[in-house]
């Protein structure tokens, strides 16, 4: 059976009811072996809790990455953060096995392959100079290294580095996308072939390792160890007091409510802290909503609000009053609620990231 007829069995098998799913990887190239995975991206609705299982199926190896829509943006937006898209590839670029969602698979892809195509940022000055130091003293420790099971890893170390530094600065059309492994290769031979067989040619030859190295380094701004200096962090930055009138309206809204920022980074320069007030008008609910990967404490400082969200399919209240404390953990669906027809709830809200992130849904289902 073929990669695709296998994968779309398997599909109908195992998740019969998924909203859409991809199948990507090696499996569906001209680089395809005997042991190839088939790597299935497969996305259900209300997915709560994503995962990765290896299993065997029919005597075949799977990779399954099972998620809902929201866990499967946010994954690909860490391996975009991280320069390995290696999620929003499998999707982008693999065969869409099944879409019962009306289109959306196909939507995704469009969205992901423009991404991909438009390549990674610039690194910053910063990440720029550490590379570069990373290279300059792998490069030394080659040149003194007597030891063979050491020169074993330097050497190694040196080459997937090199790569590394190639893909992140040493191209006039921009800094490229990079994988992880043998994808790392292949997005060096997919950007400069010709390198990517000098490198790996080069893996039992230090001298030539280290001349083409040398060369990389010299492309991405020269070698770069004496002077070098990476400041640490700050740890001892002045208190910022931001009075109650000072209080920024402009942050993220749901319907039915009314945020004010307190410490961000815009007001107070916090890096990885988001506080403010939340204030529900009398006999009004707040739309349903989630906040990303933030997680949310909540202190109630007036009136008696109450929060809900889904346990299951059933429908849970949480009824407050002043003095109380509320968590609310990341991408769970929620609303606030003022049942008091006469006095508005007060709230001050924490959260773990330093955006006020605010993602607004039509109800109360995970996504």
């Amino acid at each position: 059976m073929d990669p695709v007829s296998a994968a779309r069995s398997l599909l109908d098998e195992l998740f019969p009811d998924a909203l859409y799913a991809f199948l990507g990887g090696s499996a569906i190239t001209e680089r395809r072996t005997s042991t190839s995975d088939l790597d299935v991206v497969v996305v259900v609705e209300g997915l709560t809790r994503p995962y990765r299982e290896s299993r065997l199926w029919r005597e075949l190896p799977v990779e399954l990455l099972v998620h809902g829509e929201t866990s499967l943006a946010e994954y690909a937006e860490r391996d975009f953060a991280r320069r390995e898209p290696v999620l929003a590839h499998l999707c982008a670029y693999g065969v869409v096995l099944a879409d019962r969602s009306g289109g959306r698979a196909d939507a995704l892809r469009a969205t992901l392959r423009r991404r991909l195509e438009q390549g990674p940022p610039e690194l910053g000055r910063a990440a720029r100079e550490r590379a570069r130091y990373v290279l300059s003293d792998l490069l030394d420790d080659l040149k003194g290294a007597t030891d063979p099971g050491e020169l074993a890893f330097i050497r190694s170390t040196l080459l997937m580095e090199t790569a590394r530094v190639a893909l992140d600065t040493a191209f006039d059309t921009g800094p490229a996308w990079r994988g992880g492994g043998k994808w790392l290769l292949r997005a060096l031979q997919a950007r400069d072939p010709a390198l990517a067989e000098r490198l790996t040619a080069a893996h039992h030859d230090d001298a030539a390792l280290a001349a083409i190295a040398s060369d990389v380094l010299e492309r991405a701004g020269g070698r770069l160890w004496e002077g070098y200096r990476a400041e640490g962090d700050p740890f001892h930055r002045p208190l910022r007091h931001i009075a109650a009138e000072s209080l920024s309206g402009d942050t993220a809204q749901s319907s039915g409510m009314r945020r004010l920022a307190a410490v961000s980074g815009a007001t107070a320069g916090s890096d990885r802290l988001w506080m403010g007030q939340t204030h529900v008008a009398p006999a009004t609910r707040s739309s349903d909503h989630h906040h990303g990967a933030s997680e949310t404490a909540i202190y109630v400082v007036s009136g008696t609000p109450s929060f809900v969200f889904l346990d299951g399919e059933r429908e849970v209240r949480l009824d407050t009053r002043p003095g109380d404390y509320v968590f609310v953990p990341p991408y769970t669906p929620h609303r606030e609620e003022n049942p008091d027809p006469e006095v508005e709830a007060v709230v001050v809200i924490a959260r773990s990231t330093q955006e006020a992130v605010v993602v607004n849904l039509p109800d109360l289902r995970p996504r």
